[in-house]
């Protein structure tokens, strides 16, 4: 998924990016040696909670939806439509053509195929990867 970095900024030891596409604002913690630009254009993953489970309270099924992201001081709300369960539960998550996102959810609700889910986080739970 590519995006747009509009802010960077330190917090706890962390470097802390703020991004922008299509889908809406996102912000994270930057993982990479290289440190990020302000203004750069990067290809990303991205990570929910270091690939631990997210709490099931925070999140939310929906039948119809819109592959979207808002970053709200330091929340994230991430929404996008349920591509695949795989054997362990873990979820296949379709932001855009080039965006599939992994989330795992403990005690998940009743998802499948073709759901939208709905979930919030604290920002430094989001991990960003470019590549």
């Amino acid at each position: 998924m590519n995006i747009f970095l509009t802010d960077i900024s330190g917090e706890n030891g962390k470097t802390i990016v703020t991004a922008e596409n299509e889908l809406g604002r996102l912000r994270g913690v930057w993982h990479f040696r290289e440190a990020p630009v302000k203004d750069g254009t990067y290809n990303i993953e991205l990570t929910f909670k270091g690939g631990k489970p997210i709490d099931a309270g925070s999140a939310q099924v929906l039948k119809d939806g819109k592959a979207s992201f808002s970053a709200d001081g330091g929340k994230v709300t991430f929404e996008a439509k349920c591509e695949d369960i795989d054997d362990d539960g873990l979820i296949y998550l379709r932001f855009s053509v080039d965006g599939l996102e992994l989330l795992d959810i403990a005690n998940a609700p009743q998802i499948k195929a073709g759901d939208y889910i709905r979930f919030t986080l604290d920002c430094g739970d989001v991990g960003i990867y470019p590549y």
